[in-house]
């Protein structure tokens, strides 16, 4: 089924089918990665992106005046460029996916700032996260969706920053965990919380502390206990995700028979 297909199979454009969105234009071949995959339903496409300034005049010439001021401000080059580069790639992504001009897609934000499309009824939905090296987008229809990735490290502060925000089945989790393991069980949790609120579009609005992820690297990744309502875990799935070696994330999303499709940028025609 195409993202487009909701009204008259054509999901980003209103009933009377007159397009909001430009039919893709011309656009350097060579940022472009061949063939980019559809998007079905049922499946969540997760692609890992590594730093690429080779092609920042192409990235910086997609950007919106809003992107492009956001970029300005970073007062050091190599953020600048990955910002442009992040935001670049991300507008070929959608782009594609809308069968539209990478120029022109437009978003609108809560007031949280979670991005979507700003077109009524789009099926697709995506999120991004990056890290020190690496970039996550997921992309899927019709569900929410929340991606964060983390480099694995020795983390400063860890229990500190855990009796602060994390739950207490969490903080006993962790303790439980032999010292050696803890960051990479911290990074776990700290992750699969932040792609958890990423996906509500809440933000740090949603009180870290009064929901539960599993942590463990024994135990399958899951929401397993909210304060504010016992069947919210009910709701979504979660995935444990190693984008690189060297890194970790995770995945939330809606409940749903949802296929998961590994890709790296630029991609080949098939998924990893």
């Amino acid at each position: 089924m195409s993202v487009l297909s909701i009204h008259h199979d054509r999901g980003c454009e209103p009933d009377d089918l007159q397009p909001r969105y430009p039919v893709s234009g011309k656009v350097q071949a060579s940022v472009i990665p061949h063939p980019l995959p559809s998007l079905n339903a049922h499946e969540v496409h997760l692609w890992t992106l590594t730093p690429d300034t080779r092609d920042i005049a192409e990235y910086t010439s997609l950007l919106s005046p809003a992107e492009l001021e956001r970029a300005r401000r970073f007062r050091f080059p190599s953020l600048f460029e990955r910002f442009v580069s992040d935001h670049g790639r991300l507008r070929l992504l959608l782009g594609s996916y809308l069968q539209a001009d990478p120029r022109a897609v437009e978003y609108t934000e809560n007031a949280q700032g979670k991005p979507r499309l700003s077109l009524p009824d789009c099926r697709l939905r995506f999120n991004l996260s990056h890290t020190r090296g690496v970039t996550v987008i997921a992309a899927c229809l019709d569900a929410e969706i929340g991606v964060d990735v983390e480099v694995l490290r020795a983390v400063e502060d860890r229990d500190a920053i855990a009796e602060m925000y994390f739950s207490r089945p969490e903080n006993e989790a962790l303790k439980r965990e032999p010292e050696e393991e803890r960051d990479a069980a911290f990074l776990r949790c700290w992750t699969r919380k932040e792609a958890y609120i990423k996906a509500r579009g809440e933000g740090l609005s949603l009180p870290l502390d009064q929901f539960a992820v599993t942590l463990s690297g024994k135990d399958r990744a899951a929401l397993t206990y909210c304060a504010w309502d016992e069947l919210e875990p009910q709701r979504w799935r979660m995935e444990h995700l190693q984008p690189m070696p060297g890194y970790i994330g995770a995945l939330a999303i809606e409940h749903g028979p949802w296929t998961i499709l590994h890709y790296m940028w630029p991609s080949a025609p098939n998924p990893m």
